[in-house]
Protein backbone atom coordinates (compact mmCIF):
# COMPACT_ATOMS: atom_id res chain seq x y z
CA UNK A 1 0.00 0.00 0.00
CA UNK A 2 3.00 2.44 -0.04
CA UNK A 3 2.17 4.20 -3.12
CA UNK A 4 5.93 4.73 -5.68
CA UNK A 5 5.34 9.03 -4.99
CA UNK A 6 5.66 8.63 -1.06
CA UNK A 7 9.25 8.52 0.37
CA UNK A 8 10.66 6.43 2.99
CA UNK A 9 12.65 7.02 5.87
CA UNK A 10 14.21 3.60 6.61
CA UNK A 11 15.90 2.49 9.82
CA UNK A 12 17.97 -1.10 8.90
CA UNK A 13 19.63 -3.24 11.67
CA UNK A 14 18.18 -1.15 14.32
CA UNK A 15 19.07 -2.03 17.64
CA UNK A 16 16.89 -0.95 21.41
CA UNK A 17 16.48 2.56 21.65
CA UNK A 18 17.15 2.85 17.73
CA UNK A 19 13.59 2.43 16.85
CA UNK A 20 12.62 4.31 19.38
CA UNK A 21 14.50 7.46 17.98
CA UNK A 22 13.59 6.93 14.11
CA UNK A 23 9.69 6.61 15.47
CA UNK A 24 10.25 10.26 17.22
CA UNK A 25 11.78 11.51 14.16
CA UNK A 26 9.50 10.18 11.94
CA UNK A 27 6.26 11.70 14.30
CA UNK A 28 8.13 15.15 13.75
CA UNK A 29 9.35 14.94 9.94
CA UNK A 30 6.14 14.27 9.09
CA UNK A 31 4.02 17.32 10.40
CA UNK A 32 5.83 18.92 7.42
CA UNK A 33 6.83 16.13 4.84
CA UNK A 34 3.36 14.39 4.84
CA UNK A 35 3.94 11.66 2.15
CA UNK A 36 6.36 10.24 4.73
CA UNK A 37 6.43 6.57 5.29
CA UNK A 38 8.55 4.74 7.94
CA UNK A 39 10.33 1.80 7.54
CA UNK A 40 11.34 -0.43 10.45
CA UNK A 41 13.58 -3.45 9.87
CA UNK A 42 15.32 -4.69 13.23
CA UNK A 43 18.57 -6.33 13.47
CA UNK A 44 16.83 -9.01 15.25
CA UNK A 45 13.23 -10.22 14.43
CA UNK A 46 12.54 -11.85 17.50
CA UNK A 47 12.14 -8.03 18.76
CA UNK A 48 8.91 -7.58 17.00
CA UNK A 49 6.55 -7.17 19.95
CA UNK A 50 8.78 -4.53 21.59
CA UNK A 51 9.11 -2.33 18.64
CA UNK A 52 5.08 -2.79 18.01
CA UNK A 53 4.68 -1.62 21.51
CA UNK A 54 7.12 1.73 20.91
CA UNK A 55 4.89 1.99 17.80
CA UNK A 56 1.92 1.40 19.49
CA UNK A 57 2.98 3.82 22.51
CA UNK A 58 2.97 6.80 19.66
CA UNK A 59 -0.20 6.14 18.17
CA UNK A 60 1.17 5.21 14.94
CA UNK A 61 -0.75 2.61 12.38
CA UNK A 62 1.36 -0.44 11.78
CA UNK A 63 1.63 -3.31 9.29
CA UNK A 64 4.20 -6.15 10.39
CA UNK A 65 5.86 -7.27 6.63
CA UNK A 66 4.22 -10.89 7.61
CA UNK A 67 0.83 -9.57 7.38
CA UNK A 68 1.10 -7.80 3.96
CA UNK A 69 -1.63 -8.67 2.00
CA UNK A 70 -1.67 -8.18 -2.22
CA UNK A 71 -3.05 -5.14 -3.23
CA UNK A 72 -3.20 -3.27 0.14
CA UNK A 73 -3.84 0.18 -0.99
CA UNK A 74 -3.86 2.12 2.29
CA UNK A 75 -0.35 2.71 3.15
CA UNK A 76 0.37 2.63 7.30
CA UNK A 77 2.77 5.08 9.11
CA UNK A 78 5.53 2.41 9.62
CA UNK A 79 6.01 -0.76 8.24
CA UNK A 80 7.27 -2.92 10.46
CA UNK A 81 9.70 -5.67 8.69
CA UNK A 82 9.32 -8.39 11.10
CA UNK A 83 11.36 -11.19 8.43
CA UNK A 84 14.97 -12.52 8.36
CA UNK A 85 16.92 -11.75 4.76
CA UNK A 86 15.00 -9.05 3.33
CA UNK A 87 16.87 -5.95 4.39
CA UNK A 88 18.47 -5.30 0.83
CA UNK A 89 15.59 -5.55 -0.93
CA UNK A 90 14.07 -2.46 1.26
CA UNK A 91 17.49 -0.97 0.79
CA UNK A 92 16.45 -0.29 -2.86
CA UNK A 93 13.24 1.12 -2.09
CA UNK A 94 14.46 3.58 0.67
CA UNK A 95 14.67 7.00 0.02
CA UNK A 96 17.01 8.04 3.02
CA UNK A 97 18.54 5.32 5.40
CA UNK A 98 19.74 4.95 8.51
CA UNK A 99 22.38 1.94 9.61
CA UNK A 100 21.51 0.75 12.99
CA UNK A 101 23.87 -0.13 15.84
CA UNK A 102 25.23 3.04 15.63
CA UNK A 103 22.99 5.52 17.42
CA UNK A 104 22.22 3.84 21.13
CA UNK A 105 24.20 1.02 20.66
CA UNK A 106 28.38 0.87 19.88
CA UNK A 107 29.65 -1.16 17.00
CA UNK A 108 27.45 0.03 14.02
CA UNK A 109 26.50 -2.23 11.18
CA UNK A 110 27.77 -2.67 7.68
CA UNK A 111 26.93 0.48 5.75
CA UNK A 112 28.43 -1.28 1.85
CA UNK A 113 24.85 -2.59 1.02
CA UNK A 114 22.61 0.53 1.22
CA UNK A 115 25.75 1.83 -0.82
CA UNK A 116 25.54 -0.36 -3.49
CA UNK A 117 21.75 0.54 -3.80
CA UNK A 118 23.11 4.04 -4.48
CA UNK A 119 21.09 5.66 -1.30
CA UNK A 120 22.12 8.35 0.81
CA UNK A 121 22.83 6.54 4.24
CA UNK A 122 22.97 8.20 8.04
CA UNK A 123 24.79 6.65 10.95
CA UNK A 124 25.19 7.53 14.40
CA UNK A 125 28.74 8.17 16.12
CA UNK A 126 29.31 4.81 16.76
CA UNK A 127 30.74 2.75 14.05
CA UNK A 128 33.56 1.11 15.34
CA UNK A 129 33.27 -1.92 13.56
CA UNK A 130 33.59 -0.43 10.64
CA UNK A 131 35.71 2.69 11.40
CA UNK A 132 37.89 2.75 7.99
CA UNK A 133 34.83 2.55 5.75
CA UNK A 134 32.68 4.98 7.98
CA UNK A 135 35.97 7.31 7.40
CA UNK A 136 36.42 6.73 3.57
CA UNK A 137 32.85 7.45 3.04
CA UNK A 138 32.83 10.84 5.32
CA UNK A 139 35.94 11.71 3.30
CA UNK A 140 33.77 10.94 0.01
CA UNK A 141 30.97 13.32 0.97
CA UNK A 142 29.03 9.52 0.82
CA UNK A 143 27.76 9.76 4.17
CA UNK A 144 26.41 11.64 7.22
CA UNK A 145 26.90 10.83 10.61
CA UNK A 146 25.07 12.47 13.57
CA UNK A 147 25.76 12.64 16.89
CA UNK A 148 22.36 11.48 18.87
CA UNK A 149 18.90 11.83 17.74
CA UNK A 150 18.33 15.41 17.25
CA UNK A 151 21.00 15.38 14.59
CA UNK A 152 19.56 11.63 13.08
CA UNK A 153 16.35 14.48 12.55
CA UNK A 154 17.82 17.27 11.29
CA UNK A 155 20.04 14.96 8.73
CA UNK A 156 17.01 13.18 8.15
CA UNK A 157 15.00 16.60 7.17
CA UNK A 158 18.09 18.03 5.26
CA UNK A 159 17.50 14.93 2.79
CA UNK A 160 14.19 13.90 2.51
CA UNK A 161 13.65 17.80 1.33
CA UNK A 162 16.38 17.41 -1.40
CA UNK A 163 16.07 15.13 -4.09
CA UNK A 164 19.24 16.41 -6.10
CA UNK A 165 21.69 16.01 -2.33
CA UNK A 166 19.86 12.42 -1.93
CA UNK A 167 20.40 11.54 -5.63
CA UNK A 168 24.63 13.31 -5.55
CA UNK A 169 24.86 11.50 -2.04
CA UNK A 170 23.85 8.04 -3.31
CA UNK A 171 25.89 8.24 -6.47
CA UNK A 172 28.69 8.94 -4.37
CA UNK A 173 28.34 6.24 -2.24
CA UNK A 174 28.04 3.89 -4.99
CA UNK A 175 31.05 4.68 -7.05
CA UNK A 176 33.00 4.68 -3.65
CA UNK A 177 31.89 0.72 -3.39
CA UNK A 178 33.06 0.34 -6.86
CA UNK A 179 36.31 2.29 -6.45
CA UNK A 180 37.33 0.17 -3.57
CA UNK A 181 35.78 -3.53 -4.57
CA UNK A 182 38.44 -5.88 -6.04
CA UNK A 183 40.70 -6.30 -2.53
CA UNK A 184 40.78 -9.98 -2.59
CA UNK A 185 42.10 -9.77 -6.29
CA UNK A 186 43.99 -7.21 -5.44
CA UNK A 187 45.93 -9.20 -2.52
CA UNK A 188 45.84 -12.14 -4.62
CA UNK A 189 47.99 -10.45 -7.27
CA UNK A 190 50.35 -8.77 -4.41
CA UNK A 191 50.88 -12.62 -3.02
Amino acid sequence: GIAPDRLILLGGSTWAGEEEALLDVYKELRATIKELVLVLVPRHAERRDKVLSAIADRGLSVVRRTEVKPGASAAPDVLLVDTTGELRSFYACADVIFVGKSLCEHGGQNIIEPALCGKPIIVGPNMENFAVVAQDFLAAGALVQVRDAAGLRDAARELLSDRAKRAAMGERARRLVGEKSGAVRKTLDLV
